[in-house]
This record gives structure tokens, C-alpha cells and sequence, in this order.
């Protein structure tokens, strides 16, 4: 038993309308979307037959893809040549083919279309040869631009080294003739090689708060040694940093840098409580309040049945307080 489905490649449907589906609204709408996105694509390929175009290398370029509608492939647009590029050449072989030829005859004979149209997707062979011939020279071209582009690249690296070097030899000239000038002004023949600054020579050294631990004086060379500012160490040897340091006249600060445990903790409750609904009974309570001894809950004791009224009463007569009104008649009621 044949199977009632067929599948179209055009609407990616299956439907049991056999070649009425060819006719209906939808599969001709979605047909000339096709035809109008794809023979786009072929016109601007074919533009390039007489005139290659060829561009420099690159990973997105090589990558692009495109669907052939009639063989249901997907093929590679461009061609990768050594370090360039030839755009549309991938493309341009495909429709040159005898196998993409056949599958264009089925797919217009399927889509019920226009022979006459036919040629706008195909490439004969006489248009593949003389591309191939245009390829040649266009190729030769670029090359010939590319080395070109190098060679001025080349000169534009060995000016850059050439003043680099330039700068470099008169710095050395610059040195060696201050070296030579400090050589003829040196010290004193009283000055030997080795003497220190605290020597008999008569040069002593300033007493600024940053001590050295000498100064040897030679040829138009002098030594200064490391220098030791702080006498209780630095922040590289573990000592407190001189902007933590307290001030002359100031205590030291004992509180520690920084939140403590207790603020933290303070702080999650915090979030917490922002968390919850702020219209919830006892949002607003003020639980830092004091209270004198006379307060008592506006609702009715746990224990007690009645009344709100009773419970007042109750409490009134436990505290002392409770005292009974005056009736309009100046008799004394027991009812409050």
C-alpha cells in the first residue's frame, strides 16, 4: 500500500493534496520567497565571472555557506587559495555542475515553473573557463600588491629601527662624555677610593631623618646604601602602616578595622526583616518603649470568656484602681 503522505521540500510539510499542492496559495508564496532570496545570491555570483574578486584570508569568510534549493545541499560560497580568498568561486562551480543541471530540470518540473528561468540558475562551461582565465591574471595582480604591501612594511620597520638605534648610539655619547667630565671634575686627591662618608676626608653627612649606611666616593662614581626611614620596620616585614599609626598626642585605636560580628549579625537581621511583608501585624510596634505599671493589652485575658469589658474590670480590681461610676441618679452602680 502506497503511503497517502508526501513531504515538500518547499513548505517542510507532509500533506495528501499530490500535485495540488503545487497550486495552492501557501506552497506558491513560500516559492517565490525562494526563488527571489536565492536567485539574489546567484545574480551577485555571476557578476563576478568576468571580474574576480579576491580578499585577504579570514575565518568568517571561509566559514560562510550556502543552501542550494533544487539539490538540497548546503555549499561552501567562497574558495580559500594560500593566504586569499576568491569570492563566490565555490558557488559559481556548483551551478556549473552537471548534477546541480538535473536537479534544477526536476525541481522546475516538480514547482510547476517557467522554463525560461531555468538559465538564471545555471552557469554553463564557457562561463567557468573564462572566470578560471580572469582568476589567473587577478590572482597575479594581488600577489603582485601584496609583496608590494610587504616591502613597505619592511621600510617602514627598518626606518623605525634606524632611529631607534640613532636615539640608543647618542645616549651612549651623551653618558660617556658626562662620565668623562665627572672623571677630570672628581673628588680631591684627600678623597680616596674606599673612604666613607664619616671618614677623615671632611665630608659628613646631613643629619635628615633618613639615614644612610654610607656613601663611597670613587672615579666619578658615588654609592649611596640602603637607607633606613623606619626603625621599626615596614609594611613588607609585617609593621603597622604609617597611616594606621596614631597620631602624636592620640591614643591608640583599640576598636578593630572594619565591621564586627556584631554589626554583621545586626546586618543579616536587618535583610531579614526586609524581606517580610511591611503590613504584617506588629511591623510598627515600638518595642523600645517603657511602660508604666497602669498598662494593660487592649485585647481580653487568655483565660478569661467575657468580655473585654470584664477583663478591664478584673484587672482594674487586682491593681487597686478599679472605683465604680456614679448612675445619673447619683446611686452607685457594680456595672462599669
Amino acid at each position: 500500500m502506497e503511503d497517502p503522505y508526501s513531504f515538500c521540500e518547499i513548505c517542510r510539510i507532509n500533506h495528501t493534496s499530490g500535485k495540488k499542492h503545487s497550486f495552492s496559495s501557501k506552497h506558491t508564496a513560500r516559492l517565490k520567497t525562494i526563488l527571489k532570496k536565492f536567485g539574489s545570491k546567484i545574480s551577485d555570483s555571476k557578476k563576478k565571472l568576468l571580474n574576480p574578486v579576491i580578499s585577504k584570508a579570514s575565518s568568517e569568510l571561509s566559514a560562510v555557506n550556502v543552501w542550494c534549493y533544487m539539490c538540497s545541499v548546503e555549499v561552501k560560497r567562497h574558495v580559500a587559495d594560500h593566504h586569499a580568498i576568491i569570492m563566490d568561486a565555490g558557488l559559481l562551480e556548483h551551478l556549473a555542475t552537471s548534477e546541480h543541471a538535473k536537479k534544477v530540470h526536476q525541481f522546475f518540473w516538480e514547482n510547476r515553473l517557467s522554463k525560461e528561468q531555468k538559465k538564471n540558475y545555471l552557469v554553463n562551461e564557457e562561463g567557468l573557463d573564462s572566470f578560471k582565465e580572469a582568476l589567473k591574471n587577478a590572482l597575479a595582480c594581488y600577489e603582485n600588491e601584496e609583496e608590494t604591501q610587504l616591502k613597505k612594511q619592511a621600510m617602514k620597520i627598518k626606518a623605525i629601527e634606524c632611529t631607534q638605534t640613532n636615539v640608543v648610539n647618542q645616549k651612549e655619547d651623551d653618558l660617556q662624555i658626562t662620565t668623562q667630565s665627572e672623571q677630570q671634575s672628581g673628588p680631591s686627591s684627600g678623597h680616596s677610593s674606599g673612604s666613607w662618608g664619616n671618614s677623615s676626608s671632611g665630608i659628613k653627612p646631613s643629619h635628615s631623618k633618613v639615614q644612610t649606611e654610607g656613601v663611597v666616593y670613587s672615579d666619578g662614581l658615588t654609592f649611596i646604601g640602603r637607607s633606613n626611614c623606619l626603625p621599626d620596620g615596614n609594611v613588607h616585614t609585617g609593621a603597622v602602616p604609617p597611616w594606621l599609626r596614631a597620631d602624636d598626642g592620640e591614643p591608640t585605636q583599640t576598636k578593630p578595622i572594619g565591621p564586627t560580628e556584631q554589626d554583621f549579625q545586626e546586618h543579616l537581621k536587618k535583610e531579614r526583616k526586609r524581606k517580610l511583608n511591611p503590613a504584617r501585624v506588629g511591623a510598627n510596634f515600638d518595642r523600645t518603649s517603657t511602660n508604666n505599671p497602669d498598662w494593660m493589652p487592649s485585647f481580653g485575658r487568655v483565660w478569661n470568656s467575657g468580655r473585654r469589658l470584664q477583663s478591664k474590670q478584673q484587672y482594674q480590681r487586682e491593681t487597686g484602681n478599679w472605683k465604680k461610676r456614679k448612675t445619673m441618679n447619683g446611686h452607685h452602680s457594680g456595672k462599669y
